[in-house]
């Protein structure tokens, strides 16, 4: 009996330490030094709902894949830079405080990761894929300058330990009918112009 019991405290005080393995807390709540990281819905000043889910791009090194906040690139565009999908699963926006939805994920491992930098991207997309997604958006590349790799260390909330992650924003992103429509109205205009000025 009292051999189970101690089996059990152990299985139990090993899986903690797994928890507080190599890598980041992937959790925009807790990101930052606490301050959090937010995301916004396009063109205002309120978070996206609950449901929303988030990925974790990373590369071990600098790389460089930059955003700003108001640019259509962080909707429109594939995540660049080199950056590699983690494959984070299950992270929803969930956490609502003060009026602002968060998602708060578990430590991830960055795999080929022993010291050093290391350069991450957050997500956030509407479907099940950021690819597939119709609402999307991406934070573009920041540096940590280093995340826990000892076993026992617990790990660093993402966004510490260098530039901080920025806020960003989710976004419709166009149809390719709505595109291809639009270039064709660019090329009727063009065409006229140019016939206007012969």
């Amino acid at each position: 009996m009292k051999k189970s019991i101690i089996m059990a405290v152990l299985g139990v005080a090993a899986s903690a330490a797994s928890s507080y393995g190599q890598g980041v807390i992937f959790s925009s709540y807790t990101g930052d030094g606490g301050a959090g990281i937010y995301t916004y819905l396009f063109g205002t000043t309120t978070t996206i709902p609950a449901g929303f889910k988030a990925d974790l791009y990373y590369f071990v090194g600098d790389a460089s894949d930059p955003v700003t906040f108001g640019s259509s690139q962080s909707v429109t565009s594939a995540v660049g830079g080199g950056l590699i999908d983690l494959g984070v699963v299950g992270v929803t926006y969930n956490t609502l405080y003060n009026g602002y939805e968060f998602f708060q994920g578990p430590a991830e491992v960055i795999p080929g990761y022993s010291s050093g930098d290391v350069t991450l991207e957050i997500v956030a997309f509407n479907g099940s894929t950021y690819a597939s997604s119709s609402i999307r958006g991406r934070s573009g590349s920041f540096t940590m300058t280093s995340i826990s790799a000892a076993p026992t260390t617990p790990s660093n909330s993402i966004g510490d330990n260098g530039p901080g992650a920025a806020d960003f924003y989710v976004a419709a992103v166009p149809e390719p009918t709505t595109l291809a429509l639009a270039g064709l109205g660019g090329l009727a205009s063009l065409v006229a112009f140019r016939r206007k000025q012969a």
